[in-house]
């Protein structure tokens, strides 16, 4: 059972998509494929950043968790991961937007990400030379800076409500991972910070995947619309 832990983990959060297609029909007018192509987008691009964290080794993994089938040697099971949440995040996207399709509080979407590109600033002066850490929030303040001041799609307030939407499965998932150790996570390399045992690096990585996955269903749909 053990060594199933980490596939389980990978593959429970798709079941939200199906709870959602059956409640509000998520999946119309070609809104799957736009999901599954932009989670795929986000899953490649993390997946990299993952192995970049591997090779440099942040991270490494209990063998006993996993099913010792690799790319780079990174485990399925991490792909799988990034791909299921992505897709979660995308579905819970729309679910909500169908759910609560009110944007009045998309004027003060720009405030919280100035907010966060000032956090994400701070960390990498403070957290230097925590490689980690400063991968996470380059990350975030890259994702953050072509969104809001290079990109033309708005949709920020109903990306970060997703985010918020999301951040009970999150804790559920890195939370059974960090107490069972299935990434270990070098501590030369994190800012120390943690909630329930979870590095921050984890969330703040996790909501930079998020507006990558939204922003790229977002443009799909844009393209199929013109």
């Amino acid at each position: 059972m053990m060594k199933f832990l980490f596939l389980t983990l990978a593959l429970t959060p798709l079941l939200l998509p199906l709870i959602f297609q059956v409640d509000k029909q998520i999946f119309k007018e070609g809104n799957l494929r736009a999901s599954i192509g932009a989670s795929l987008v986000a899953t490649i691009l993390f997946s990299a950043i993952n192995v970049v964290l591997y090779l440099l080794g942040l991270i490494s993994y209990d063998a006993k968790y996993t099913l010792a089938v690799s790319f780079k040697d990174v485990p399925l099971e991490q792909y799988l991961l990034h791909f299921s949440l992505n897709f979660t995040a995308i579905s819970l996207y729309q679910y909500l937007n169908l759910r609560f399709p009110k944007n009045h509080l998309q004027k003060y979407s720009l405030a919280l990400s100035n907010l966060l590109l000032g956090l994400g600033v701070a960390f990498l002066f403070f957290a230097y030379p925590k490689w980690y850490t400063m991968l996470t929030f380059a990350t975030l303040l890259l994702t953050l800076l072509l969104i809001e001041y290079v990109g033309k799609l708005r949709f920020m307030y109903r990306a970060y409500r997703t985010f918020a939407g999301m951040l009970l499965l999150l804790f559920v998932v890195y939370g059974i991972m960090a107490c069972n150790n299935v990434v270990i996570t070098a501590a030369g390399g994190i800012s120390g910070l943690n909630i329930a045992k979870i590095p921050v690096e984890v969330f703040f990585m996790s909501l930079a995947a998020l507006l990558v996955s939204i922003y790229m269903f977002e443009f799909f749909k844009s393209r199929r619309a013109a």
